[in-house]
């Protein structure tokens, strides 16, 4: 009894902290309110971007996803991102789709690197975010817009502003390199890499700044606009930093680790694709018709949204009309590696392949003398391909896809006249002596020419249930 009203409190308690300070952290009082930021033992506000849409007639909540330096997946266990989303998905649903007039997302990223870099990260990182609204808020996909900044150099200069850790000399220096108009953004990452110098309460001062304020200004942030401001579903009381005479404020949020349980997210990927080539399927031989050469292909996804895929293709036609002297009997099995060019993309656009392959045949269309072939074969070879969602949604299951291949056959076979009444089935075209034959003594080469081609009909057959944890520590 005793252990099952310990484990009632324990699961009160961490309900409790699950629950009140994701809202207590990131509650928004006011829409123009600045968070703070915890560096080292001193705190400085944390500003926002002003959203394109805004006006005074809508309420906004802002909600901040991070990414890791060069970057662009989202990661719900990097800094706070897990309870951001916590967030994110409270207010959506407290406010009511219907209610939402837009939803903004603006990013940013730190100034290092490259300015091209940097401009490519910005983009999908916004894009990263939208098809995670696609996919979990398809209602809102026509309210959902992205905007962008690129480098955040206005941020970076706010906190250097309000940083008491670095000295006056060494905060004018920074400040004179960020908003000089007569240096390129090149050397201005140049100098404030190798002109700051150390100071006594950061040491190197450029490392100080890559620590602490870099990762916090490479974000995408999220705005909610709606018209009407909905009654929250709990309220909370801010938590208001302590002030004391001659000591900076300290959030207690974001100064003081909490450790929390594990949070969870959930959501379907696919697992699997199943596929047909029509072209095979619309096969057709002379004076028989239509002869459809069966065939089945699966494409297992490892990851989530990855570049690499797996796929298997079997081809097992199997017709036989001693009549006609007509056989189609193929056994064909290919394993392929694929890597799609862009990734975040549903594993559709363009894609390179490498495959390997064998089969066995026995193929013969001649209804005069019925003259045939028999044997087995292999060989390898690259392709390329295009695969078309058939749908409005990016992750739609459905898809078409046009693909071609080229590269090496190699085949041993031999031929044979059908139908002769003493050997029956058919008999080998050897005129030598029988105690010398040996099978399969004619050899095919295909070197360098096209293999295959096709254009397939595909299905996402299997979805699983994926999940994401949170780091249990989290840290300002």
């Amino acid at each position: 009894m005793a252990r099952l009203i310990r484990n009632h409190i324990l699961y009160m308690i961490t309900l409790a902290i699950c629950v009140v300070l994701p809202c207590a952290a990131y509650a928004q009082v006011n829409p123009r309110m600045e968070r703070l930021l915890h560096v080292g033992d001193t705190v400085v506000h944390r500003i926002m971007p002003k959203p394109v849409s805004d006006s005074m007639y809508i309420a906004t909540d802002y909600t901040e996803i991070h990414f890791e330096l060069n970057k662009a997946d989202l990661d719900i266990s990097y800094m706070d991102n897990g309870l951001s989303m916590l967030h994110l998905d409270r207010v959506l649903d407290s406010i009511g789709l219907e209610n939402i007039s837009a939803i903004e997302i603006i990013s940013q990223s730190s100034p290092e690197g490259s300015l091209e870099r940097n401009t490519w990260l910005t983009e999908h990182r916004s894009k990263v975010i939208q098809n995670y609204l696609y996919r979990v808020y398809p209602e809102l996909k026509s309210r959902i817009s992205i905007n962008k900044i690129t480098e955040s150099w206005e941020n970076l200069a706010h906190y250097v502003a309000l940083d008491p850790n670095l000295e006056e000399d060494t905060r004018n220096l920074i400040l004179d390199i960020i908003e000089s108009d007569e240096m390129s953004v090149a050397t201005k990452k140049s100098k404030l890499k190798n002109s700051l110098g150390s100071n006594p309460l950061t040491g190197d001062v450029y490392t100080y700044l890559t620590k602490y304020y870099y990762p916090v200004i490479r974000n995408s942030g999220i705005y909610v606009l709606h018209m009407l401001e909905p009654e929250p579903e709990y309220q909370f009381e801010p938590i208001k930093p302590q002030v004391e005479e001659e000591t900076p404020a300290v959030d207690t949020i974001a100064s003081t680790p909490v450790t929390i349980p594990a949070l969870e997210t959930s959501r379907k990927r696919p697992l699997l694709a199943v596929k047909t080539n029509l072209l095979y399927d619309a096969f057709f031989v002379k004076n028989i018709g239509w002869t459809p050469i069966y065939n089945i292909e699966a494409e297992l996804y490892p990851t989530e949204n990855g570049r690499w895929t797996w796929l298997v293709e079997y081809e097992f036609p199997w017709y036989s009309n001693d009549d006609k002297y007509f056989y189609l009997q193929m056994l064909n099995l290919q394993i392929e590696a694929r890597r799609y060019f862009k990734k975040d993309s549903h594993h559709s656009g363009h894609y390179l392949s490498a495959y390997v392959g064998t089969n066995e045949f026995d193929i013969c269309f001649d209804q005069d003398k019925g003259h045939g072939y028999q044997g087995e074969g292999g060989g390898f070879g690259l392709g390329y391909g295009y695969v078309l969602p058939l749908g409005k949604k990016p992750d739609t299951r459905w898809k078409l896809e046009l693909f071609i291949k080229a590269g090496i056959y190699i085949a041993k076979y031999d031929p044979y006249y059908a139908g002769d009444p003493f050997y029956g089935k058919y008999y080998y075209d050897y005129q030598d002596y029988s105690k010398v034959f040996i099978k399969r003594n004619w050899r095919f080469q295909w070197l360098f020419y096209p293999t295959g081609a096709g254009i397939t009909l595909s299905y996402d057959l299997i979805n699983i249930k994926a999940k994401n944890k949170n780091k249990p520590a989290i840290e300002p």
